[in-house]
């Protein structure tokens, strides 16, 4: 990927806190030629978490990170691009402590989007994850940059899956490694709360917000729950919706309502003006 760092071409101090402790959140979208898809809900969530670790952008930080990204950001795409932004507290406090004026320390980078074609149309296989989700509500559905847990999971990924389903310490399904889940059951679209973990993703709020079809349960779900699904797919903001076919290796149709889902959330216009 080419780097941008406080919109120079720069480099990261090594005392900056997103280094030391995570101290920082991230965000990660799709963009081509048209512009950078659902780019509005991605900066809100990203002022969201800014302001939850109390390390808020001003409404002029806000206009500058999306002016960099119309002029300097959306010139450098050729071919659908993916663009990642990080933004940690920057340098300074003493250990954990914070510093009381933050400098923030702001990263865009952009490389060659993934392509999902295949799996989209063919599904994936899914398993489970040995490696529990941690409960904290304070920080759950913050996209922060402490991501051990997926990057342990990832590590353990067998690959006869394409992802693992995650579990938190009780049993209850949250997400997968880096999509979050949903399943259909009886014609009822279901999902898990995220209020104590995981990433509130933007695709999975666009599906959430924009379909109307089906009556949808967000809750507590054991993993048994999902395993009596009819249909599973899984979501994120680069792959949008895929159908699995398989849950620990017993099969699973990919059937009408996900695809009349993917038909819906292909078909819809996905580019926030700059």
């Amino acid at each position: 990927m080419q780097w941008f760092i406080n919109y120079r071409q720069d480099l990261i101090s090594p005392s900056d806190r997103g280094l030391a402790y995570g101290d920082g959140l991230f965000e990660t979208m799709k963009v081509s030629s048209a512009g950078v898809e659902y780019l509005d809900d991605h900066l809100a969530r990203l002022a969201r978490g800014l302001k939850k670790l109390a390390m808020p952008f001003s409404d002029a930080q806000l206009e500058t990170l999306r002016l960099f990204l119309r002029n300097s950001i959306q010139p450098l795409v050729k071919t659908e691009s993916v663009v990642k932004i990080i933004v940690t507290r920057g340098e300074g406090g003493r250990g954990y402590l914070p510093p009381e004026d933050c400098q923030h320390t702001i990263l865009i980078g952009i490389g060659d989007a993934p392509n999902y074609q295949v799996q989209q149309k063919s599904g994936v296989h899914l398993g489970v994850s040995d490696v529990p989700v941690s409960e904290n509500p304070f920080l759950s559905g913050m996209k922060h940059l402490n991501r051990l847990e997926n990057v342990l999971a990832k590590q353990k990924l067998s690959d006869l899956h394409f992802e693992d389903v995650m579990l938190d310490g009780r049993g209850h399904v949250i997400e997968c490694i880096q999509s979050n889940i949903f399943w259909f059951k009886r014609g009822g679209l279901y999902t898990p709360s995220l209020s104590q973990a995981g990433v509130q993703g933007v695709f999975r709020h666009q599906v959430l917000s924009n379909q109307a079809l089906y009556h949808v349960e967000v809750g507590r779900f054991s993993l048994n729950e999902l395993k009596q699904a009819d249909e599973i797919f899984i979501t994120n903001s680069l792959m949008g919706i895929v159908p699995v076919i398989s849950l620990l290796g017993c099969s699973i149709p990919i059937g009408i309502h996900t695809q009349r889902l993917q038909h819906l959330m292909q078909t819809k216009d996905v580019h926030d003006a700059f």
